[in-house]
């Protein structure tokens, strides 16, 4: 399971995960904790931590959706920018909360999410998602674009005319341009990302 399910629309006597008459862009998409790093986890404070100063009054939760796991929720950190929390089922709504952050591999990008969402609820400065870099996030926009076009009847010379502009691809003998070689890269990576290779995009890059 990649998602969360909440079986919130019926059509023809069938129920669905989300309404269906909502576009992919309207229709929020809670990510499981265990596959999305940034996505935290909301439990009750243990007895041993001080419950004074917790910030949990300050959360405002926006697409509350409720399943057996809990109440999932959105909390816009500015910027267009967002954090999927999932308060645990049984976690009492005002009460003092923790954020759980296993002991494993992943636990430093689920701390740097926590660090976003503190520095939020105490109006300081929300750093950077830093789990792709820009070079990263272009390229993947170049992909994008490239396999929308291939998709769309596009030939590889034409993608490259979009992507670098005409003058550029006018500039080199075509059958042994790097900007050919680039293209059918990007399209080539973009059909292994549409193949389940976007949750690459969930996690940092380790070293094996």
């Amino acid at each position: 399971m990649r998602r969360a399910s909440f079986g919130s629309g019926i059509a023809g006597g069938l129920r669905f995960p989300v309404r269906p008459g909502l576009s992919c862009v309207d229709t929020p998409v809670y990510w499981l904790p265990s596959r999305e790093t940034s996505s935290l986890v909301l439990d009750s404070l243990p007895s041993v931590l001080p419950a004074e100063g917790n910030l949990v009054d300050l959360l405002r939760a926006a697409d509350t959706r409720v399943n057996a796991d809990g109440t999932w929720f959105r909390c816009d950190i500015g910027d267009g920018r967002s954090l999927h929390l999932l308060r645990l089922a049984g976690v009492e709504e005002h009460g003092p909360l923790a954020i759980v952050i296993p002991l494993d591999a992943d636990g430093l990008d689920r701390i740097e999410a926590a660090t976003r969402l503190l520095c939020f609820l105490m109006r300081r400065s929300v750093p950077p998602d830093r789990r792709l870099t820009e070079r990263q996030r272009q390229r993947a926009r170049q992909m994008l674009q490239a396999i929308d076009g291939r998709m769309s009847g596009a030939s590889y010379r034409d993608i490259a005319r979009a992507i670098y502009g005409a003058d550029r691809v006018r500039d080199e003998p075509w059958k042994t341009s790097a900007l050919r070689d680039a293209v059918m890269g990007f399209v080539r990576d973009a059909r292994a990302m549409i193949g389940g290779g976007y949750r690459r995009l969930l996690r940092r890059r380790r070293r094996k």
